[in-house]
């Protein structure tokens, strides 16, 4: 007996038909975005040598979900994109190919502490603008999240940006061990507030110990940066950050931007821009992003790197939008009729209509009933060439 095994594991789940066609919906109108820009797709296998991801750092806490090969290796379940990307980069391409564009649609697997509802198996469309370390590559990239966020039906939403550096060079400024930077940074991707509140306490410079007090309250417009500004000695990652917000603003996408600049990514591998996108209401990001420029390197070709993913079951939690429903057919036949019909069924399947077979009805009255049942528009009697418009009740001959 199986029948205490028939629901899913804890942390995935199955996808009924309504829900597989709105994903594949936003998944297909999120690639038209990606394609625009000229990003080609990449795929890559399920599982990777574990020291793929270890190695890049780009998995804390050991999310990996881990299995042994038959030679003993340690293998991992796709866990994040990225560092396979660089992986793929560092081993197949060269110099002249640059810059690499690619895009994805795969499914990751993380484990989680505390599930909380989040699955273990989720869906990430992204890209990667890989060979290129500018201020235009940094834009692109903002813009492309934008516009594929637009895309998938989200509306109510900010990009919050920060900046890696900013934090690093402000716990540089105040002279901590090693120890207790990390600890602070931890405390900080962790949004522990209380805790770097705490730790903040025995800071001696004044203006530091300020700024980690307020992160939570960091958030907002261009004026959180002039919150700050007179208050750190290296300004140069705030400098870059109202050069990026100057030219969005020049371009249209204020409203989509603001700063936070708590953010230093649940990735520890970022080393320029961090951003994350957020939907109105809701706590958890839709949208994680920013540079990586010393992935690549890790695994033998330095390369500048920058790129985002798109976490598409949270879209699938904010977007209601209304499946198109497509004119759909049953076809009804006799015995004899049998040839006859399968050919017109196919015929019609290649011209782009959508027909079921009819495999459980004797009758062409008992197909009417199985099309009320089953939310089929029209019944075809492939017997007399006559077609039942269900929704209007009427018969009309049927002709292609």
């Amino acid at each position: 007996m199986i029948l205490s095994k028939l629901h899913t594991p804890e942390g995935v789940k199955d996808y009924l038909p309504i829900e597989c066609k709105r994903k594949r919906e936003i998944e297909n109108n999120i690639i038209n975005v990606f394609e625009r820009f000229s990003y080609s797709q990449i795929k890559t296998p399920t599982f990777e040598f574990n020291e793929v991801f270890e190695c890049t750092g780009s998995v804390k806490n050991k999310r990996e979900l881990n299995f042994l090969d038959r030679d003993g290796s340690l293998l991992a379940l796709r866990a994040d994109m990225t560092p396979v990307i660089a992986r793929i980069a560092a081993t197949v391409y060269q110099k002249q190919d640059l810059p690499l564009k690619f895009y994805y649609v795969e499914n990751m697997f993380r484990t989680n502490v505390n599930y909380q509802g989040k699955l273990r198996e989720f869906t990430q469309a992204g890209v990667e603008l890989m060979g290129v370390n500018s201020i235009d590559a940094d834009i692109e990239i903002i813009i492309l999240a934008i516009s594929s966020l637009l895309a998938s039906g989200v509306k109510e939403f900010k990009i919050n940006i920060s900046h890696s550096n900013f934090l690093k060079s402000i716990l540089n400024e105040a002279l901590l061990e090693e120890e207790k930077k990390i600890e602070i940074l931890e405390s900080i991707s962790n949004k522990n507030f209380v805790e770097v509140s705490r730790l903040a306490k025995d800071i001696e410079n004044k203006d530091i110990k300020f700024i980690l007090e307020e992160l939570p309250f960091l958030v907002g417009k261009i004026d959180v940066i002039d919150k700050v500004s007179d208050k750190v000695k290296d300004k140069s990652s705030l400098d870059y950050l109202k050069n990026i917000y100057e030219i969005l603003k020049s371009l249209g996408y204020e409203k989509y931007i603001l700063f936070d600049l708590g953010v230093i990514g649940s990735m520890n591998y970022y080393t320029g821009i961090v951003f994350r996108g957020y939907v109105k209401g809701t706590g958890e990001s839709i949208l994680d992003g920013g540079r990586y420029d010393k992935m690549v390197e890790k695994f033998g070709f330095e390369m500048a790197a920058v790129g985002f993913a798109i976490k598409i079951n949270e879209v699938l939690k904010v977007v209601k939008q209304k499946v198109e429903k497509e004119e759909s057919y049953v076809g009804f036949y006799s015995e004899e009729n049998r040839i006859f019909a399968f050919r017109e069924i196919n015929k019609m399947r290649n011209m782009g209509y959508k027909i079921e077979n009819n495999f459980l009805c004797s009758s062409f009255e008992s197909t009417i009933k199985y099309a009320k049942e089953k939310n089929i528009d029209f019944v075809i009697n492939f017997d007399d060439l006559k077609m039942y418009d269900v929704k209007n009740e009427n018969m009309a001959y049927f002709k292609l």
